[in-house]
């Protein structure tokens, strides 16, 4: 019966498929939704830290695109604040689905997980979105409605069309109706 159960683990283990390691560097104190674009030529180069992780960097913007693919399936992901002189201080990382209810309400973290993709069939493109929220549990219903995303989808842009600086003024705009509200 063991030797059962240990060969059905090494399988197991054997089958699953681990997605690349990643780590996120934020902005020091920096609350509220992040934006990862990736798989766009006109995004940033990928780049690697010294123990094989992909970093994104993310700029003050909250909104970063990047010329990565997706990653799919067992997932390592760290996120960090990074001060202006380098110094980085880890945040931990929490599935958006998970109860916040038994978090540390004084503690700032990192929920991940909201990711999703947009498909160009006509260009054979595919977008990925990954959406990260920096924000202490109990803020983070009234951040993840922010209406960005929406806006997004509904436009039906092209994915010449994701450049930093199209994605800044649409958060902008939505940013500013929502306040108009």
């Amino acid at each position: 019966m063991l030797k059962k159960s240990v060969f059905c683990f090494i399988v197991f283990l054997t089958s699953c498929q681990f997605a690349e390691k990643e780590k996120y560097l934020i902005s020091a104190n920096s609350l509220g939704n992040k934006y990862i674009f990736s798989n766009l030529k006109n995004g940033m180069p990928r780049q690697y830290d010294e123990k094989g992780y992909r970093i994104y960097s993310i700029p003050e913007s909250g909104i970063l695109i990047t010329q990565f693919k997706e990653t799919y399936g067992i997932i390592n992901k760290t996120f960090f604040y990074k001060s202006k002189d380098g110094k980085l201080i880890e945040i931990k990382g929490i599935p958006f689905q998970d109860d916040k209810t038994s978090l540390n309400h004084n503690k700032i973290y990192a929920f991940y997980g909201k990711d999703m993709t947009i498909n160009f069939p006509k260009f054979k493109d595919t977008i990925g979105i990954q959406i990260i929220t920096i924000c202490k549990p109990q803020d983070f219903n009234s951040l993840n409605e922010e209406p960005f995303m929406k806006e997004i989808i509904a436009t039906h842009i092209t994915a010449e069309d994701f450049t930093y600086k199209k994605l800044i003024e649409m958060r902008a705009k939505c940013n500013i109706n929502q306040r108009a509200k």
